[in-house]
């Protein structure tokens, strides 16, 4: 649909997904205790963020996309997790040296990826939509880090309703402001022009039931399980898919040895981030461990000395010295551990 404006586009997709996200949403409301409905209410700045977010990154990256060629589209939205990384270097946040490796060998996938991917239109590369395609990879790290976040309690809906609704929200007003469209109008000049439309209603469903709900919404349930990291990755899967659809919808040139050795790199790359993460968190929370056993070796300790050094004492030494343990097998997770 490359006649209809950039960020009204986006805005459809967005649209239709937001309604079929909204029915999701209703059941798991009517679900909710009263405090998790209140936490959620609580969280409405990070929703907003998210969704603004998200907004910027399919205008910026549907408008980038019509500025310049596939290949250099894919390679500026292909740096997601080079940013991640990045950011979490900067701000000093958790990463292991095997997670910058792996999203560095991500990237180089991506870049192959890319370079196989040529879909015709490279002569009308341009530095404007290179641009505007980095700075749809640089918002993604605000996203999926914000549904990081949500996502350890939120339930899926609950969290996808508001942050795309939100988004859709922005990107028709945006449209409405900055292109030649009217809330009323019809087809490609309308805010919700695809509803009047035949041409254009079935390919707006399918993107809003296809990459909007099953794509999407999936890589938003995954970020309960998955760090930002690796579901940035898993994105990258996208030019090898692409590839795949585009020959089978006979609009591109059957995948080659770039392709396939592009999206062997990122498949390599996806495991190699999964596996650092996973140990980097197992490290963590022994540590975690060590420091909490170790801070009540002290406390143990004076207790006994009180009781005459004997953990054997009767009376009140003895009940304090129960009382102890028992406050820290609760701390520790159980007499197991202690």
């Amino acid at each position: 649909m490359p006649e209809v404006p950039a960020i009204t586009l986006a805005a459809w997709r967005l649209q239709l997904t937001s309604v079929f996200l909204g029915l999701g949403a209703a059941g798991q409301w009517r679900g909710m205790s009263r405090d998790d409905r209140g936490r959620t209410l609580g969280s409405a700045a990070w929703l907003a963020g998210s969704g603004a977010c998200l907004a910027v990154h399919f205008g910026a990256w549907v408008w980038g996309l019509q500025h310049t060629s596939l290949t250099h589209s894919l390679l500026m939205v292909s740096a997601t997790p080079l940013l991640l990384a990045a950011l979490a270097l900067v701000l000093g946040s958790p990463i292991s040296r095997g997670e910058v490796g792996g999203a560095l060998l991500g990237l180089a996938g991506a870049v192959v990826l890319s370079v196989s991917a040529t879909g015709g239109r490279e002569a009308q590369a341009g530095l404007a939509g290179d641009l505007a395609s980095l700075l749809a990879s640089a918002v993604m790290v605000g996203y999926l880090s914000v549904g990081r976040r949500l996502r350890q309690w939120m339930p899926i809906f609950i969290y996808a309703f508001p942050v795309t609704g939100s988004a859709a929200l922005a990107l028709t007003l945006g449209g409405l402001a900055l292109e030649p469209v009217s809330l009323l109008g019809s087809g490609s000049h309308g805010s919700l022009g695809w509803l009047t439309s035949a041409h254009y209603a079935p390919w707006v469903l399918y993107l809003a039931l296809g990459p909007g709900i099953v794509g999407h919404t999936g890589f938003n349930t995954l970020l309960r399980y998955l760090s930002p990291l690796t579901v940035a990755l898993a994105f990258q899967m996208e030019p090898l898919v692409g590839s795949v659809i585009g020959w089978a919808a006979g609009v591109m040139a059957p995948p080659g040895a770039l392709t396939y050795g592009g999206g062997a790199l990122v498949v390599a790359a996806t495991i190699w981030v999964t596996v650092a993460s996973a140990e980097r968190e197992r490290a963590e929370e022994a540590a975690k461990a060590a420091a909490a056993k170790q801070e009540l070796v002290p406390a143990a300790s004076w207790e006994s000395e009180e009781d005459g050094g004997s953990l054997g004492g009767a009376g009140l030494g003895k009940g304090a010295q129960v009382q102890g343990d028992e406050e820290a097998q609760q701390l520790l997770g159980g007499p197991g551990r202690l």
